[in-house]
């Protein structure tokens, strides 16, 4: 019945949203924005821009199995350089 209603979906979306959540306050933990901002070039006040691009990623969830640090910061590294080519970020 709740399939019918769409709460299902309601509720799939809202534990995605929290674990992604969960991961972004554990990057940013392991890499302060500071680290983040020197590390790749984009000015502090951008970084959380730059979590929000990552989070609507759809391979972002992958990163809560990877769990290694380096793939963490690998996959940072990508997403920066993409992000700095859109019109996300605010000089």
């Amino acid at each position: 019945m709740n399939k019918v209603y769409g709460r299902t979906n309601s509720l799939q979306d809202r534990v995605t949203r929290d674990k992604n959540m969960e991961l972004e306050r554990e990057i940013i933990t392991k890499f302060s924005k500071k680290t983040i901002s020197e590390s790749f070039d984009i000015p502090e006040p951008n970084i959380d821009g730059l979590l929000t691009y990552c989070i609507s990623q759809n391979d972002f969830s992958e990163l809560e199995q990877a769990g290694n640090t380096v793939v963490i910061w690998e996959y940072l590294k990508a997403r920066s350089i993409e992000f700095k080519k859109t019109e996300l970020l605010e000089e």
